[in-house]
């Protein structure tokens, strides 16, 4: 992200701002779900990741410790188990 040009990160905030909200569609998602958030996650708290999981019909929750916005990079292993956890139990269920 340090390297990332300032005109990109700009458009990619840009982009975000202006996309459509989507949140009356997620009702509709009918596959495997797995939502991962960071317990210190300020842009999209764990609050929100509950929101989703309610919204979202059999979808599976993991709240990651010590972790923020970018937790696969922030806590790698914790990362790692739950959608190594969560892709076997689709495989083997």
């Amino acid at each position: 992200m340090s390297q990332a040009p300032e005109a990109g990160v700009i458009g990619a905030l840009e982009a975000m701002i202006e996309r459509p909200d989507s949140t009356p569609t997620l009702g509709t998602i009918d596959v495997p779900t797995l939502i991962v958030v960071g317990d210190e996650d300020v842009l999209t708290p764990p609050k929100d990741g509950r929101t989703l999981h309610a919204a979202i019909s059999g979808s599976r929750i993991e709240i990651l410790k010590e972790a923020g916005h970018l937790s696969n990079v922030e806590r790698p292993a914790s990362f790692n188990t739950v959608v190594s956890e969560f892709i076997a139990s689709l495989i083997y269920n």
